[in-house]
């Protein structure tokens, strides 16, 4: 959690340090930096979490999970010190891309750790501890960034990985990892550990574990992954809820924040704008944290998408009718209102929900590497957006796009209805064996002949 603290204010830097380094001010040689350089910056981002959710997964398959979280603070570290000596766009522009390799090592090995060593009942609100702490993060840089100089805020960013790092010495190997591995008598001493002194409870658990990872050890190809019912129709639940959490138009939303604001006559500087908006994500995903297991996923899920579709709707139709010469004057807290409605909507469902469910469809043999497509796919959606929506929003107009993302959450919604399963509370065989049509799952994974007959 303290290591997605620090994804969020390596995200949420940009926020209050953009306009610095685009002023006669900028601590950059060479002056101002164009609105070009200022894309890259941003977009870098997730070009280094592309690259590093595969170079982490190998990492954590190869040697362990929790070496592969100790390895989560290294592009953090090297991020902000390269940001303190950094006196050329160049330096800079490899900061934010190593920066973003951090952003996508924590949420692999977050997904893996959380859904490993948590139980049932409560791995929902463990899983939305991910969102909720890159908000919290993410509205710490934006209010850090607005008092404190540029090389104060790095100093500052920089002690956060440190501290992860400490935290996490106390942390055990996830007793999933270490039962692959053989090692019974270590994975029994991670599950006291996790568990506490309740000795049942850890033989009964530990038993249900090693069951199902013998009848689940095999190693699975890529092809035989692809050729599993159950596995493909994970996967394509996984990349559709990639595809509508950056469909949803949240890039847009947060890029025009201060322009909405201004448009209401709103009086709030630039920088209290953006503090209100990670306010209203913070509370968004603490709501989520405290639903996730009551509630359940699915529900979430369509109130985010059809809150998300209405707001999307009516700010199209507003900045239409202003376009067209129309008077809103008298409407400027419509749009203020669907913005906050909007942010904290995507906080409460599809943000965490899109990643607590991605690390929950997936067998055991295959999850690592399922989930590195599907974050990958994200990341890859994620740098679309955020380097040609501005040809996006040339070529349909700002209402247009906004008709559009509400399109998308429309479709969402729908997909959700009919694909994606209700995991709240249940346990992975049950999960796996609905996704597969109800069979016995740990059949389907023996030869790649009974994967083509199934």
């Amino acid at each position: 959690n303290i290591a997605a603290f620090s994804s969020g204010s390596v995200v949420g830097w940009s926020s209050p340090m953009l306009p610095l380094l685009q002023s006669d001010e900028s601590p950059i040689s060479g002056g101002p930096i164009s609105n070009d350089v200022g894309s890259w910056l941003g977009s870098l981002m997730c070009l280094g979490g592309l690259l590093a959710t595969p170079m982490y997964l190998l990492i954590s398959d190869h040697f362990s999970r929790k070496f592969t979280g100790y390895l989560v603070a290294v592009p953090f570290v090297v991020s902000w010190i390269l940001i303190i000596i950094a006196t050329s766009v160049d330096v800079l522009c490899i900061a934010r891309f190593i920066g973003g390799m951090g952003s996508g090592a924590i949420i692999l090995f977050a997904s893996l750790y959380v859904t490993e060593t948590a139980q049932d009942t409560v791995r929902g609100a463990l899983g939305s501890y991910l969102p909720l702490f890159t908000n919290a993060g993410i509205l710490f840089a934006y209010i850090t960034g607005s008092y404190v100089s540029y090389y104060t805020f790095a100093y500052i960013a920089i002690a956060i990985p440190v501290v992860y790092v400490v935290g996490l010495i106390w942390l055990p190997e996830t007793p999933n990892y270490l039962v692959y591995r053989g090692k019974y008598a270590e994975a029994e001493r991670s599950l006291r550990w996790l568990r506490g002194k309740d000795d049942k409870l850890v033989e009964l658990e530990l038993t249900k574990l090693i069951s199902f990872v013998k009848e689940r050890n095999e190693t699975v190809s890529l092809k035989q992954m692809l050729c599993a019912a159950g596995t493909r129709r994970a996967l394509i639940i996984g990349i559709v809820l990639a595809a509508n959490l950056q469909f949803c138009g949240i890039f847009a939303i947060l890029s025009y924040t201060v322009n909405i604001f201004q448009e209401a006559g709103s009086d709030l500087s630039p920088n209290v704008s953006t503090i209100l908006i990670g306010t209203l994500q913070l509370c968004g995903s603490y709501a989520s944290s405290l639903l996730l297991d009551k509630a359940g996923r699915k529900i979430l899920l369509l109130i985010s998408n059809f809150c998300m579709a209405i707001c999307l709707l009516i700010l199209g139709g507003y900045f239409f009718f202003k376009n067209q010469g129309s008077d809103v004057s008298n409407f400027g807290w419509l749009p203020v209102g669907c913005l906050s409605v909007y942010i904290v909507a995507i906080a409460l469902g599809v943000a965490p929900v899109t990643f607590l469910l991605t690390a929950e469809i997936f067998e055991p043999q295959v999850k690592s590497r399922a989930i590195t497509i599907v974050i990958s796919i994200m990341w890859f959606l994620t740098f679309l957006i955020g380097k040609f929506y501005t040809n996006l929003s040339d070529a349909l107009g700002i209402h247009g796009c906004y008709w559009a993302f509400a399109a998308c959450c429309i479709l969402g919604a729908i997909f959700t209805i009919v694909s994606v399963p209700e995991t709240k509370n249940r346990s992975y065989s049950s999960i796996l064996t609905e996704l597969n049509g109800g069979k016995d799952i740990s059949k389907l994974n023996t030869a790649p002949n009974e994967i083509d007959n199934s």
